[in-house]
């Protein structure tokens, strides 16, 4: 039988490695939030993000707790902002490189004018271009260009079409978290994306820079 001094022995050395792995991870997680802090004081100062990849890598796994510490300082929403800026440096290559009548343009319905005469369908907003909104100059300079344009209440239809019509680039537009989620999910989809901020959202009658828009799709 195996003695009981050997069984603690055992345990011992288990629960000392556990233990250890354990200290090594909090520290590292410590290093790693600490260098995501100083990319966005940097990024605050100077508007470069150093070391992009490794940058938007340590956002993404611990987004939270950086988030909550550049919270105490300034509006929380600077890492989610952060993150969509690098991700479209990082694509913009790629996404220039794709032909504009492959490429995919996604506006909010939140743009629409409050009497906003269009209807909804399978493929989102059916913009009638009646001038109330920015959306119709959009759509029809975008589509001058090659682009599908679609005005779409949320991401699940976001997704569907994507699915659907299977785009080899995206550009999508919206508020902070749309656009750094869709980003993501189009990311893994591995499709090049780009996006823009809306300068003032909410749920009517939100505003986009329609020239600095237009100078992107470009």
């Amino acid at each position: 039988m195996v003695e009981i001094s050997t069984v603690l022995g055992v345990v011992g050395g288990i629960a000392f490695i556990l233990g250890v792995l354990m200290l090594l991870a909090g520290l590292i997680t410590i290093i790693m939030v600490i260098v995501g802090l100083a990319a966005i004081i940097v990024f605050l100062s100077t508007r470069r993000v150093l070391l992009p990849r490794i940058t938007l890598f340590i956002l993404n796994l611990l987004e939270g707790p950086i988030s909550y510490i550049v919270g105490l300082f300034v509006n929380d929403d600077v890492v989610s902002r952060m993150i969509v800026d690098i991700r479209n440096d990082l694509f913009m290559d790629k996404f220039s490189a794709i032909p504009y009548d492959k490429r995919f343009l996604f506006l909010p319905h939140c743009l629409r004018h409050n009497d906003c005469p269009a209807r909804s369908s399978y493929d989102g907003i059916k913009c009638v271009e009646c001038g109330r909104c920015p959306i119709g100059e959009i759509k029809k300079e975008a589509e001058k260009l090659g682009y599908k344009v679609f005005i779409v209440p949320g991401g699940s239809l976001l997704k569907a079409i994507v699915k659907k019509h299977k785009p080899r680039a995206v550009f999508g537009v919206g508020c902070v978290m749309e656009v750094k989620e869709g980003a993501e999910k189009m990311a893994s989809y591995g499709l090049p994306v780009q996006g823009l901020l809306l300068d003032k959202d909410g749920c009517m009658n939100t505003l986009v820079n329609v020239k600095e828009l237009l100078k992107r799709l470009r």
